[in-house]
């Protein structure tokens, strides 16, 4: 009986806001401390004058994009991103002031709590039988619905399985699976966890 599992990390992108341009005009203020998933929270950037009018560039790296994500001039000197965390872990962002890095960024923020997932928004597709120590690689696909991960898949059967798992793009994961020995063997796919299977899990292939 093996298990493996994999994350997938998902880049954001925010539109640019236009507002000539000096980053090092600009000062930022992260959330104190831990950010909960589920609630809005915001950094918070001081124009300071001479910055020029920008435009503000923001892009998020996660292991899935906050959503809502979006940008406010708050109409005092001040502008605000605005995000509400979908998946615990590191939040990196990347802010630019026109051409240039806004010093300090990335800027870190870690989200903790409870994450809200949906296995019936993964679908797998490739599931087939096939022959003693020959590959066989079928593909599971999470929408971004679906939550935050990991992919874990386990195969117990007659001998111990080889189990490969790769990010192929956003949501997309290739399962590579060998086996020694023929027989019937069961495929479990879940997401996050084991208390979350994957509609049609686990598969049962055949082994020749």
């Amino acid at each position: 009986h093996v298990l493996c599992g994999i994350n997938a990390e998902y880049m954001g992108h925010l539109l640019s806001v236009y507002f000539f341009s000096m980053a090092d005009k600009i000062s930022v203020k992260t959330p104190e401390g831990n950010v909960e998933v589920g609630n809005s929270t915001e950094i918070v950037l001081t124009i300071g004058e001479g910055a020029g009018q920008g435009p503000l560039n923001v892009s998020v790296k996660s292991q899935l994009t906050p959503k809502p994500l979006e940008v406010k001039d708050n109409g005092n000197g001040t502008m605000s991103v605005v995000f509400t965390p979908r998946a615990t872990g590191k939040h990196e962002f990347e802010l630019t002031w026109g051409n240039d890095a806004i010093p300090g960024s990335p800027f870190v923020v870690d989200a903790t709590g409870n994450v809200q997932r949906d296995p019936s928004k993964v679908t797998v597709e490739g599931v087939a039988g096939g022959k003693v120590n020959e590959a066989l690689t079928f593909y599971v696909t999470a929408q971004e619905e679906a939550g935050p991960g990991p992919l874990q898949v386990d195969a117990s059967g007659p001998a111990e399985p080889e189990i490969e798992l790769q990010n192929v793009s956003t949501g997309k994961f290739s399962v590579t699976i060998k086996v020694s020995k023929a027989g019937s063997y069961k495929i479990g796919v879940y997401w996050g966890d084991s208390e979350n299977p994957v509609p049609g899990s686990p598969f049962e292939i055949k082994i020749e």
